[in-house]
């Protein structure tokens, strides 16, 4: 039988009116068969591996900040520990600059205590541990020694000079792994004043118009480099418990006699993702939110394809798990990633199933 050339336009109209239909704006995809990628968190695949460098203030007025610190430390590490994380985690003061200054290389070692003998006075505090891991025996008594750096320390705070020295000396190699998730945790009541020319107390050494202070971009672009990643992908975040407000900076000077807001911790937490946390309010709410915010920047797991957002089922040991930006999941277009969030944070040894329906066909 013969088809006239008439009935196949009109068949060839048919299906052409089809495939437009299907190509409209609001169809992603045509013809896509849902993908889907499982990952085990385990070492093989999924790396756990965190390193946490604390910075504590040793200046005359930290005392009973250092204090809060260390009781309200249960809400920082608990999470971590029932999670099966694989930590380090260290501490320095914000002077450990002055090895640069007083050729000792002494001030760039991970503190085990109180090394005044640094500054020529008082007695010292060991735990006889560097380095914190999960094995640690009384971790959080190892922890509150070795943060509780007293208040013998130079009044000229410079946090980010002393972290990027103790992270760059030979003294504390392996503390920081390769492949490791690094958080930076500052603690102090002042601000930020590094300078790699200016000398301790060298002209007036609280002032934001030096021009020989260290920029922001500096310290960013330092950990980008040593953890070799940067922008959404970033394997580091920098927080910081400070002068956040004005409240806090009022209520501050009347007790310890001088204060000034954290302007520098500030700008430099949040070009990294980190959280701040108030120095005069609650510890134990900061601690968690510094907690929570690195176990989901830690937790990140990249798809290697485009995912139809609303196509997007994540399963943990085989359980759904609710797309929840506070005790779920969230995706991160930036990224193309997976992020989880409290409670839903995996732990060590679960299986998560990722499946999605791609917007674009690979071949």
């Amino acid at each position: 039988m013969k088809i006239g050339n008439s009935v196949i336009n009109s068949i060839s109209m048919i299906i052409m009116a089809a495939l437009l239909a299907a190509c409209g704006k609001d169809s992603p995809s045509f013809g896509l068969l849902p993908a889907g990628q499982t990952f085990k968190q385990n070492k093989a695949i999924f790396n756990n591996q965190l390193d946490i460098l604390w910075v504590v203030d040793n200046s005359a007025s930290m005392s009973p900040l250092q204090t809060n610190l260390v009781n309200n430390f249960s809400s920082f590490i608990t999470g971590f520990k029932s999670k099966g994380y694989d930590f380090h985690m260290g501490v320095t003061s914000t002077d450990a600059y002055l090895g640069e200054f007083r050729g000792d290389t002494r001030f760039f070692s991970l503190r085990d205590g109180t090394d005044n003998s640094l500054y020529g006075q008082g007695a010292d505090t060991h735990s006889g541990t560097f380095t914190i891991l999960p094995t640690t025996l009384n971790l959080n008594t190892v922890f509150t020694t070795n943060a509780t750096q007293q208040a013998s320390g130079s009044g000229d705070e410079r946090a980010f000079s002393s972290f990027k020295d103790v992270l760059s000396s030979p003294l504390n190699a392996g503390f920081l792994r390769p492949q490791s998730f690094l958080a930076v945790i500052i603690l102090s009541d002042e601000d930020d004043f590094s300078s790699k020319t200016r000398v301790e107390f060298g002209g007036n050494d609280h002032d934001y118009a030096d021009p020989s202070l260290d920029t922001i971009n500096s310290y960013v672009s330092y950990l980008d480099t040593l953890t070799a990643t940067t922008g959404a992908f970033r394997r580091y975040n920098v927080s910081s418990i400070a002068v956040i407000d004005n409240a806090c900076l009022t209520a501050h000077q009347a007790q310890a006699g001088s204060s000034i807001m954290g302007t520098r911790y500030m700008q430099l937490t949040n070009a990294t993702n980190g959280i701040l946390g108030d120095i005069c309010g609650n510890y134990s709410t900061a601690l968690d939110n510094i907690q929570s915010q690195i176990a989901t920047l830690s937790s990140q797991f990249f798809l290697d394809r485009q995912p139809v957002i609303n196509s997007i089922v994540v399963k943990v040991n085989s359980l759904a798990v609710t797309n929840n930006a506070i005790n779920g999941w969230t995706y991160s277009s930036t990224a193309n990633s997976i992020l989880f969030h409290g409670t839903a944070v995996p732990a060590q040894n679960a299986t998560i199933d990722i499946t999605f329906t791609p917007t674009t066909i690979i071949n």
